[in-house]
């Protein structure tokens, strides 16, 4: 059989029925025309900074290290020439950015900006992959990325997944962590995507963090293994992680990369099986970032693969503060294995099932 359709097989039998984490609570969020959204009464969408906006990023805020820190590679150039004009909006419905060209593709993808960034401050950039068969705007809803970005002051660029001239997802799993063939693809989209953000709005290139949930995971590891990997100031997998799959089409071996950015690993106990085990997965991953010199928190939670049993905050605060507040006290640079939380602790906002890998 060839590998394609054992790939095909694969999804539709094992994961097929499924949408990754969170969704099997949070219900279908995947699939349809993203433009046909309707605005209803949302803010309109984010303006270009204004003129004299800063063109380079201040020093990045966090931790201090030691002051010869490391800083990320430049930020590539478009692979289209001149970046087309993007839309930032504060909702799903106000930041989709459509036929944006990558490549030899046409890509689609959300830019979430909020309504206080006015330009005149460089900002943490938070790129985000959502679960099997959901959507870009899934994440937006069950990440609350309106609210987040808004709340802990971050950009969310949140991509979808490629589609064929059919409107069919190219990748039976979404991202191609299995079909590799399409990597450097998905890779150049991810640099383009950056470079065009970085040409509208006033970014911190030291603040560059990756996160994905389950599918979207095991791609945010695919990327965490390559040489984009030295572009990110951290990686956050939610029930991703190293390894392989039952039917033997998909394996993933870690790749040592010279940035030693810190990680958050989190997964959903011995019960997080979905065709993958996640738990055993999200464990290799958490050990190989550790013996290679990562600084890594593991958060281990009780309701499988499905979303974390993080209770809404009752100040208010958005309900997945901990995600957030662990990039943004992660700046690029850091020495390898280094946190403020080694001698701090963790802060306050994260929960009891989560600590610092020894």
């Amino acid at each position: 059989m060839r590998r394609e359709r054992i790939v095909e097989r694969m999804a539709r039998i094992h994961w097929g029925a499924a949408l990754g984490a969170w969704a099997m609570i949070a219900g279908c969020g995947g699939g349809g025309d993203e433009a046909s959204e309707p605005g209803g009464s949302d803010p309109p969408a984010t303006s270009p900074p204004p003129a004299g906006a800063p063109t380079s990023a201040p020093a990045p805020e966090g931790p201090p290290s030691d002051p010869a820190r490391a800083t990320p590679p430049p930020i590539p150039g478009y692979s289209g020439g001149a970046c087309p004009t993007l839309v930032g909006g504060a909702t799903k419905a106000t930041s989709l950015n459509s036929g944006f060209k990558s490549g030899k593709h046409t890509r689609g993808f959300h830019l979430i900006v909020p309504p206080s960034y006015d330009g005149t401050k460089a900002w943490p950039v938070f790129f985000a992959w959502h679960w099997l068969n959901a959507s870009a705007r899934s994440f937006i809803d069950q990440g609350e990325l309106e609210s987040a970005t808004e709340q802990m002051k971050f950009i969310a660029v949140v991509p979808e997944e490629l589609r064929d001239g059919s409107n069919k997802k190219a990748y039976q799993m979404d991202w191609p962590f299995v079909e590799t063939w399409g990597a450097a693809d998905e890779l150049l989209f991810i640099d383009d995507m950056l470079s065009c953000v970085n040409a509208q709005y006033a970014i911190d290139p030291a603040r560059v963090y990756g996160v994905g949930v389950s599918a979207g995971a095991l791609w945010a590891t695919y990327v965490s293994t390559t040489e984009h990997a030295n572009r990110f100031a951290g990686i956050e997998s939610l029930s991703g992680g190293l390894g392989a799959d039952p039917v033997g089409v998909w394996k993933m071996k870690y790749v040592p990369q010279a940035n030693k950015f810190p990680a958050l690993v989190l997964w959903g106990g011995s019960q997080d099986v979905l065709a993958v085990d996640f738990a055993k997965s999200s464990m290799s991953y958490r050990d190989e970032l550790r013996k290679d010199s990562h600084f890594v928190v593991q958060c281990i939670h009780d309701a499988g693969h499905a979303i974390p049993p993080v209770d809404p905050p009752a100040n208010g605060t958005t309900r997945f503060a901990v995600l957030w507040q662990f990039m943004l006290d992660h700046p690029y640079g850091l020495a390898p294995g280094d946190s403020p939380y080694k001698t701090k602790g963790l802060p306050a906002v994260f929960p009891s099932w989560c600590k610092v890998v020894p």
